[in-house]
């Protein structure tokens, strides 16, 4: 026994070095550091030098998910005196691969509990350390090796561990919510898959005593992650993370079970055209951009379809049917809820597919073994022999798939990455005054470069931004023209889109001007690898800077808010009236004690008596208290053909009720043709 001890925990040892060796070495292969790293890495360093938890000092706002995601790169910052970005990222990336590592041993103990044959049990641990996505988001500054580890310890304490497992499943769980506050996803879908596929005599429970531990387990975990619960409530006024809110809390909350149901159902059909999360499990990151086999592809959306739908057969043991059935609802939920399947949710998706092909091998290895004791003649060879090849074509599909995002990634970190993201918010930062704000989608890297305030889509770091999004929808070119951001950055199709419909704001004596541009598509055009359109993503940026004042948030209690825009004035009706062209928005400010509205607004004479004449233009008064808005007039003007239409018109009415986040939006649209769209705006009232 102290013989098959040893050699039992020499094996794990093995095991955790090769995993953390394999985690660094793809860290100094590739020097990847993700995107999203530098939005929770810049709450990390205000937390350590003094201005508390949060992206711009003053600003409470929840823009990071993961409470370990952004704490201990606040630690790795503190033991490096936070003198040295670099050195805080790589003992991030050991404290992550080190939990990578420790995953991978939790799964080779699960396969020595059961006895899993050696191919079997080589296979579930590799399948897991192999994984590319498992191993970038592990070393780029995500948390997502803890998230394995508990995943991999709820496991154990569910299959393995005996005594107390109430606890060490508590701790699991508790360990799981601090990683990411999704992770109940998680808990909820390994609790219910071992009440309903319990086997007594593989989990030595019965289903009752089951609900025990789950009971008392749940009762650890909310010990362990209340404080957190609390603390975030009281500090950011809320315990839901901003970035839940920017991505879609609003899109989420639309959703039913119905709609769960049915996505449950079509699972198996719409993989086939890419309508669900399931192939992002074994496919690199962002695959969906383009540049890889399309056998590929249909490779991963055969193995997904076929490991999610294992839980519906009873010949499987527990663990298998566990395992698959977590898959399969991760993806139900991943492919309904959210509106695109980021691929950092992927790796734990990934593991429990492990778990579920591996136990499939290991119990066929075992009907085999069973057969051949029993004298059978050849199919328990042809099963071991199926048992192989299995094994060793996924392995060999899936190295030559982490091998191809390794490059991809290095290469990303070079030309995308360092090369151009950086390159801005560094250049940002040497020509943006204090205060000024940049609008962009990329946050990561330029937000954190720059330091300078951030209007990002969907508005992960910028409470203004959800707000405007809410109130005008996603059109990039009409936020920007709300938000009046002082510099844009932009990809060329970005810019060509807002070109196009807001062609006003581009160009001298416009709104914006372009001031400096930073492309490396002629480099990353010669490069020969696999994904090379996620390269090319983010190689060319355009910077613009702003031109003319901002109509933002004007303050409609001076004299003249309208003073110093440079709007031209027209006499209409006996009123003067300042022009904005549509596409045009200004907003205002409401005062809090405000309960009236009042404005004009109309279209001069020479818009329609000449040639050409406007086609007519929509004039929108939005109201926005920042979390809601409601259109209190949409009216559509055609003074050419509408006598009632010319002259000044008025608008008035009740406020809703509000505090002093509300503001009112004064929008202008074309209609077919924006020919003498002179849309013009009096000065508002407030009462």
């Amino acid at each position: 026994m102290r013989t098959t001890d040893q050699s039992n925990r020499r094996t794990g040892l093995v095991v955790f070095a090769v995993a953390l060796l394999v985690t660094l070495g793809w860290a100094l292969a590739t020097d990847h550091v993700w995107e999203d790293f530098y939005i929770t890495f810049r709450s990390s360093k205000n937390l350590v030098t003094g201005h508390g938890l949060v992206f711009i000092p003053g600003e409470r706002l929840h823009t990071f998910t993961s409470p370990l995601g952004v704490l201990l790169p606040a630690a790795a910052s503190a033991l490096t005196g936070t003198h040295s970005d670099p050195a805080a990222i790589w003992v991030f990336r050991v404290w992550g691969g080190a939990a990578f590592a420790w995953a991978a041993v939790l799964l080779w103990t699960l396969a020595r509990r059961f006895q899993y044959g050696a191919w079997a049990a080589m296979a579930l641990v590799a399948f897991m350390v192999l994984d590319a996505k498992s191993i970038d988001f592990t070393t780029n500054g995500m948390e997502t090796g803890f998230l394995l580890l508990f995943i991999a310890y709820s496991l154990w304490a569910m299959f393995v561990g005996a005594g107390r497992r109430w606890l060490q499943l508590g701790l699991a769980w508790g360990a799981l919510m601090w990683t990411r506050p999704d992770s109940f996803l998680y808990i909820g879908l390994l609790s219910a898959g071992v009440f309903f596929f319990n086997d007594p005599a593989r989990t030595g429970l019965t289903r009752w005593q089951w609900l025990k531990v789950f009971v008392l387990a749940g009762l650890v975990c909310t010990a362990i992650y209340l404080p957190w619960f609390l603390w975030s409530w009281s500090y950011y006024g809320t315990p839901v993370p901003h970035t839940i809110t920017a991505k879609g809390g609003d899109y989420m909350a639309a959703k039913n079970a119905a709609g769960v149901f049915k996505t449950l159902i079509d699972l198996p059909i719409n993989v086939w055209n890419g309508r669900t999360s399931l192939e992002g499990a074994f496919l690199p990151s962002y695959f969906q951009i383009g540049g890889w086999p399309a056998a590929a592809v249909t490779a991963a959306r055969a193995v997904a379809v076929f490991l999610a739908f294992q839980w519906v057969l009873p010949w499987w043991r527990t663990e298998v049917r566990v395992a698959s059935f977590t898959f399969c609802g991760m993806h139900v939920y991943l492919s309904y809820f959210p509106y695109f399947p980021f691929p950092w949710y992927m790796p734990g998706t990934t593991l429990l597919a492990a778990v579920t092909l591996g136990g499939m091998l290991a119990q066929l290895g075992s009907w085999a073994e069973r057969g051949r004791a029993a004298g059978a003649p050849a199919w328990p060879r042809v099963v071991q022999l199926s048992v192989v090849l299995v094994v060793l074509a996924v392995l060999g599909g899936e190295s030559w798939l982490t091998w191809q995002m390794r490059r991809e990634m290095a290469f990303e970190q070079i030309y995308s990455a360092t090369g151009n993201r950086r390159r801005v918010g560094e250049w940002l930062k040497e020509n943006a005054r204090p205060g000024d704000t940049v609008f962009m989608e990329p946050l990561g890297h330029i937000g954190y470069f720059s330091g300078l305030k951030t209007y990002d889509y969907p508005g992960l770091s910028s409470m203004e931004m959800v707000s405007a999004v809410r109130a005008l929808g996603a059109h990039g070119g009409n936020l920007a023209e709300f938000l009046c951001p002082d510099w844009m950055v932009l990809r060329p199709w970005e810019y060509a889109d807002m070109h196009k419909d807001v062609y006003r704001m581009f160009g001298d004596g416009f709104e914006y001007q372009l001031v400096k541009e930073f492309n490396r598509m002629p480099e990353v055009e010669q490069l020969e690898v696999y994904g090379r359109k996620y390269i090319e993503f983010d190689s060319h940026l355009l910077v613009f800077k702003r031109q003319v004042p901002k109509r933002y948030l004007l303050d409609a209690t001076v004299k003249d808010p309208y003073a110093g825009l440079g709007l031209a004035v027209f006499n209409i009706g006996g009123q003067a009236m300042h022009q904005v062209h549509a596409t045009g928005i200004v907003s205002f400010k409401v005062p809090a004690n405000a309960t009236h509205f009042r404005v004009t607004y109309g279209m001069p004479e020479s818009t329609y008596t000449g040639d050409p004449a406007t086609d007519g233009v929509k004039f929108v008064i939005l109201w926005t208290n920042g979390l809601k808005t409601q259109r209190l007039l949409v009216r559509t003007l055609e003074p050419h053909d509408a006598p009632d239409d010319r002259g000044a018109q008025e608008f008035e009415t009740e406020l809703p009720p509000h505090g002093d986040k509300a503001g009112i939006i004064l929008l202008t649209l074309p209609s077919q043709a924006d020919a003498m769209d002179w849309s013009c705006w009096g000065l508002p009232e407030f009462k």
